[in-house]
């Protein structure tokens, strides 16, 4: 079932826990799916951060030939030492003890054998790790990686229940769209500069860091046919264009993009709607709309300069976006961390470079 390379056994409460790192593909894949694990543990997408720096390994816990716990593992190097972080992980089931304190255990060594300083470790659920064992603990960290609240919308619905779960006016945008004439492509390599170009503006408008333009391209190259990019044009200029992939049976917005000149046409609306009946083809439930504020709780309506912020703008605005989409939103415990090298780690805090 699998193909490890290096493996280490654990003994606790009468039985046999085998940690195993895997080295082939689809064996991966199928175990992370199996245990309900999700894009960011996929193989493709470790593939596509050991393009931009990290380095992947993905960590199994077997019981005889069952998996019961894994992780795909990132590292950056920091000069000779490593830090190391674990993407919406671990996949497997939450309320198994001497599983959860084995598979530390086996983390701990991944991460030592490569001078790791401290993994973070960004679980979907709390039940997945142990906060008050020990040693083998997980403290609460100060770090903030991906969002820690996401609006998730059901897509394994027709057309019209999809439209007629959005708020009104999502729904009347939408529709506004196809009637001004904004039409939606797949797009393909070829397009990224323009998307990029798009994205700029985008950031420049909303207030967010992109990446650099190879990033976008090994995106679609590296998920392949569970990626795509989608382009909303009105009168033959891009108005509008999205990557999605998905896994399993979810489905991520992963980048987005838009022109001013073009938004009261609506096509921002229209790409997502394409996005989703687009996941649904291919069989997924879920519809991730990736990141929103981490609470409900509106900014002032001033800003420290005394200057009026407007809270349709940059972040906020976009949480309004894409609440109209009819989905529920889903909350995660935020990010833990076990520490390795506690003085270099005091260092890394106050002068480290980032992690994302």
């Amino acid at each position: 079932m699998v193909a490890p390379t290096n493996t280490r056994s654990f003994r606790l409460q009468g039985e046999t826990l085998r940690a195993v790192e895997f080295d082939a593909q689809s064996a991966w894949d199928r175990t992370i799916e199996a245990l309900g694990g999700g894009l960011l543990q996929s193989w493709a997408w470790g593939e596509l951060k050991s393009r931009h720096g990290w380095e992947a390994v993905r960590l199994g816990l077997m019981s005889g030939e069952q998996p019961v716990r894994a992780a795909q593992v990132l590292l950056r190097r920091v000069g000779p030492l490593a830090v190391g972080y674990v993407p919406r992980g671990v996949a497997g089931v939450p309320t198994d003890d001497a599983a959860t304190a084995a598979f530390t255990l086996a983390l701990d060594r991944t991460c030592r054998r490569r001078r790791g300083v401290v993994c973070f470790f960004e679980p979907e659920s709390g039940q997945v790790i142990a906060t008050d064992c020990g040693d083998l603990g997980w403290a609460p960290s100060q770090t903030v990686l991906q969002p820690l609240r996401t609006i998730k919308v059901k897509v394994d619905v027709s057309d019209d229940e999809l439209l007629g779960r959005m708020k009104p006016k999502t729904r009347y945008n939408v529709r506004l769209a196809e009637r001004r004439g904004v039409t939606i492509r797949l797009g393909s390599e070829s397009d990224l500069p323009a998307f990029y170009t798009l994205l700029q503006e985008t950031g420049r408008r909303d207030a967010f860091g992109i990446h650099e333009k190879g990033y976008y391209a090994d995106t679609l190259r590296l998920l392949g046919e569970n990626a795509v990019l989608l382009i909303a044009e009105y009168d033959g200029q891009p108005a509008a264009a999205i990557i999605v992939a998905r896994f399993g049976g979810e489905a991520i917005y992963l980048h987005g993009a838009s022109a001013s000149a073009y938004q009261r046409h609506m096509p921002a609306y229209l790409v997502q709607y394409a996005a989703m009946r687009w996941a649904r083809e291919r069989g997924c439930r879920m519809y991730d709309m990736w990141g929103i504020p981490e609470t409900d709780d509106q900014p002032s309506v001033t800003s420290g300069d005394g200057n009026a912020l407007n809270v349709r703008d940059g972040l906020w605005g976009v949480y309004r976006f894409k609440q109209g989409f009819g989905g529920e939103i889903v909350g995660y415990p935020g990010v833990f961390e076990r520490v390795y090298m506690k003085p270099l780690m005091r260092f890394w805090r106050r002068f480290g470079p980032g992690i994302g």
